[in-house]
C-alpha cells in the first residue's frame, strides 16, 4: 500500500508546529490542513501538485496560528461549555449591532444555531488526531481553522444579514408566483415499514455520541407524544426510557434544563441527530419525522407552566 496522499504536507506542518512551538501535535494540524485541501479542490484525494504552493506553504502557518489562539475554545464549545457560548453570543451581537439594531440579538442567536451545526458535525481539535488515522473526511462546510475563529463566527452571522437584506429588497420589486406545494400522502406498506424499523432505530440511538443521545431520548419522552407510543418506546427500551422519565419534558428549555446545556445547542445537537440517522435508512428518516419535531422550543398548546 503506497503512502496517504495528505502525508506530502506532513513536512510543512511539523515545520509549522516547530516554528510558534505549538502546543498541538503534528497530526492535529496536518488533519485540518488536509481537510482545507480536500475543501479547496473538492476532492477526497487531491493531489498536492495541483493546488498552489504558495497556499500550501501559507495554510499550515496559518492554521497553527489559529488552533494556538482557538483550539481550545472550540473544543470547549464542542462540549457544550455555557460560558464560550454566552461569550461567543456577545461577540456576534457586537457584530450585527451596526447593522441591524435591536434585532441584532435575533441574528446572533440564528448565528450560533448555525456555528452549533458547524462544529457538532466537524472534527474538535481534540479528536483531529483520530480522525487523520481514520483518513481525514468531514462536512463540505467544515471549520477547519484556516481564519480565525472569531471571523468565521462574525462571517455566518453577517451573512445571514446580508441574506434577508437581498429578501426584502426581492420583495420590493414585486411578488412571485410560486407552484404550490403538495404533502406527500404515506401509504399503509410505508407506514408499516417505518413502524418495523422503531427496534433498529432505537438501537442506532444508543451508539450517537452522548450529548446527542440524551437530546433524543430526551425529545422522545416529551410531554404532548401520544401515550400508545410512549408506552411502545418504554416496552422496546426500558434501558433508554424509563418510566418516571416519560412525559416530563416539553419543550427545548425544559430539556436544556435537564441536560445541563442551552436551547440552541438542545436543538442543534437534535438536528445532527437526525440528519445521521435519517441518511442510514429512509424509514428512520419517516419515523423521525413523525416523532421528533423539527422545532419544539414552542411550548404545547395548554402548557403555561
Amino acid at each position: 500500500m503506497g503512502e496517504r496522499w495528505f502525508e506530502a504536507l506532513r513536512p510543512a506542518c511539523k515545520e509549522a508546529c516547530l516554528a510558534v512551538e505549538s502546543c498541538y501535535a503534528t497530526d492535529v494540524v496536518l488533519f485540518y490542513v488536509a481537510r482545507w485541501c480536500q475543501k479547496t479542490s473538492d476532492s477526497p484525494a487531491p493531489s498536492t501538485e495541483t493546488l498552489a504552493q504558495d497556499e500550501l506553504e501559507d495554510v499550515p502557518i496559518r492554521i497553527v496560528g489559529n488552533l494556538e489562539d482557538d483550539g481550545s475554545r472550540v473544543d470547549l464549545l464542542v462540549e457544550g461549555d455555557a460560558e464560550e457560548w454566552t461569550a461567543l453570543r456577545r461577540v456576534l451581537i457586537a457584530s450585527a449591532g451596526p447593522r441591524v439594531g435591536r434585532a441584532a440579538g435575533d441574528y446572533a442567536d440564528e448565528g450560533l444555531s448555525n456555528i452549533a451545526i458547524v462544529l457538532l458535525t466537524g472534527t474538535p481539535p481534540s479528536r483531529a488526531a483520530e480522525a487523520l488515522a481514520r483518513g481525514p473526511h468531514g462536512p463540505s462546510n467544515e471549520y477547519v481553522f484556516s481564519s480565525p475563529f472569531p471571523y468565521w463566527a462574525k462571517t455566518i452571522v453577517i451573512n445571514l444579514i446580508k441574506d434577508d437584506k437581498k429578501k426584502e429588497k426581492r420583495e420590493l420589486e414585486g411578488p412571485k408566483i410560486h407552484a404550490p406545494k403538495h404533502t406527500p400522502q404515506l401509504d399503509p406498506s410505508k407506514l408499516r415499514e417505518a413502524c418495523d424499523a422503531l427496534p433498529g432505530l432505537l438501537d442506532a440511538i444508543r451508539e450517537l455520541p452522548p450529548v446527542q443521545r440524551s437530546v433524543l431520548i430526551s425529545t422522545l419522552s416529551r410531554r404532548g407524544l401520544d401515550g400508545l407510543v410512549l408506552d411502545r418506546l418504554h416496552e422496546l427500551a426500558p434501558d433508554m426510557f424509563g418510566e418516571t422519565e416519560l412525559g416530563t419534558v416539553s419543550t427545548d428549555a425544559d430539556m436544556a434544563e435537564r441536560l445541563g446545556t442551552t436551547s440552541r445547542l438542545v436543538a442543534a445537537n437534535r438536528s445532527v441527530a437526525r440528519r445521521k440517522l435519517a441518511k442510514r435508512d429512509r424509514a428512520w428518516a419517516l419515523l423521525l419525522d413523525v416523532l421528533l419535531p423539527h422545532r419544539s422550543t414552542r411550548p404545547l398548546e395548554g402548557d403555561h407552566g
